[in-house]
């Protein structure tokens, strides 16, 4: 069981023995120490009188039995145990929240706090990561992440890169920091700002909201998380996420159309007009 958890409940439980501990206290103190009224009219006979004994009282019609004072060694003990008790939950919630406060610190190891919920964030991470691959890189990289080392549903490579390489996986790459972390940059950036390519090749687009596209920078850092950390089981779940997606038994990949081959006169307008120009009027 999650070690957060069991924290919380024990310190739950304290809590609320903690009130019902001070609620009877103070039910108690009520019962064996009512609080003294100042003697008056009457009750200053009684003061002449041992407990138990009787005196009549100025009206004839009843007599009235002379309490018995509290035993003060009584109260004492009493109070005693409360002292005690209260110090004992006082201390176990202070060791509660002290322990609690250790198991944050702790770096790693199966009892730091910090540790399992990288892990947890981690694979909600990953999972993430998952489901944005399956809706909208699928067509492009394929069931496995292979890209053109997959086939589309006409038998043709598909037009991605092979992203579900040992190039991209962490494992290959912890080793090395600096590696490690120009392989992450380089597919965080890629996937913000794609990628262009001549036609008729097809041109990766940019996914990331400051360039126009529809991922926010937590969702691109999903993406790398899954293509990073991602294992094989998570790899062959694409097929089942994009299955239930299409509603079909097995979703073939189906690439997007390739953009249309230009025209002489077009290519020569995209490329050539950087250096050259076609007005005879300007150089």
């Amino acid at each position: 069981m999650d070690i957060n958890i069991i924290l919380a409940a024990a310190s739950l439980l304290l809590f609320v023995a903690l009130l019902a501990y001070f609620g009877f206290v103070a039910y108690h103190q009520q019962q064996i120490e009512p609080d003294e009224k100042p003697a008056t009219g009457v009750e200053l006979l009684r003061q002449h009188y041992g407990p138990g004994d009787t005196v009549e009282q100025p009206t004839p019609y009843w007599v009235a039995p002379i309490p018995a004072a509290p035993d003060p060694l009584e109260i004492s003990g009493n109070l005693d145990r409360k002292i005690v008790a209260g110090g004992v939950m006082l201390f176990a919630l202070f060791g509660l929240v002290g322990g609690y406060l250790l198991l944050e610190i702790i770096p790693s190891g199966p009892l730091s706090l910090r540790a399992a919920a990288a892990d947890k964030q981690m694979e909600t991470s990953i999972q993430r990561g998952k489901n944005l691959f399956a809706n909208f890189c699928y067509p492009c990289h394929g069931k496995l992440g292979l890209g053109n080392g997959e086939n589309d549903v006409t038998g043709k490579p598909l037009p991605g890169k092979p992203l579900n390489v040992a190039a991209n996986k962490y494992d290959t790459l912890k080793e090395d920091p600096s590696a490690l972390k120009t392989r992450e940059d380089f597919l965080r950036l890629t996937i913000t700002r794609g990628k262009a390519n001549p036609a008729p090749s097809y041109s990766m687009p940019a996914w990331g909201a400051s360039e126009g596209g529809p991922f926010n920078p937590e969702q691109v850092g999903q993406l790398v998380t899954f293509i990073m950390h991602g294992t094989e089981q998570d790899w062959a779940d694409i097929v089942n996420i994009r299955t239930h997606l299409d509603g079909v038994d097995n979703a073939d990949v189906v690439p997007p159309a390739p953009p249309a081959k230009p025209t002489g006169a077009d290519a020569a307008q995209l490329y050539c007009t950087t250096c050259h120009s076609f007005d005879a009027n300007k150089p």
